[in-house]
């Protein structure tokens, strides 16, 4: 095997590695978050179950303050991330309690944490 194929394949193998767990985690709703403190709803429509969720920003940091699921039955948990995410990383895997939990809403207060007024970031919560 030359050294083109065996990069190729490694490459290939690492790629599937990283990619794996994310196949699992749905898009649910994607937000531009201000760079002051602000607070947002993301609502989900429909009978839509399930046991995790997680918060991936973009292009600049942003500090969770308080994070709240409100599910569709009238409960809420508060979902402790209450941390600064960079931009590229997400949240750890935030439990939801009870079994396959119909969100309605996931009620964010954060500040994107920007070097200048007028820029902003990207949160996008994800469902697992």
């Amino acid at each position: 095997m030359n050294l083109k194929m065996l990069c190729a394949a490694t490459s290939l193998i690492a790629l599937t590695l990283t990619a794996t767990p994310a196949v699992a985690w749905d898009l649910l709703a994607t937000r531009n978050v201000a760079d002051r403190v602000d607070r947002d709803s993301i609502a989900l429509e429909g009978n839509r179950r399930f046991e995790r969720i997680r918060l991936c920003v973009y292009e600049r940091p942003v500090h969770f303050i308080d994070v709240k699921v409100r599910f569709a039955n009238g409960s809420v948990q508060d979902a402790p991330v209450r941390a600064r995410i960079r931009p590229g990383q997400c949240t750890r895997a935030l439990d939801l309690v009870g079994d396959d939990r119909n969100i309605a809403s996931v009620d964010l207060v954060y500040e994107a944490n920007t070097p200048r007024r007028g820029v902003g970031a990207t949160v996008r919560l994800f469902g697992e």
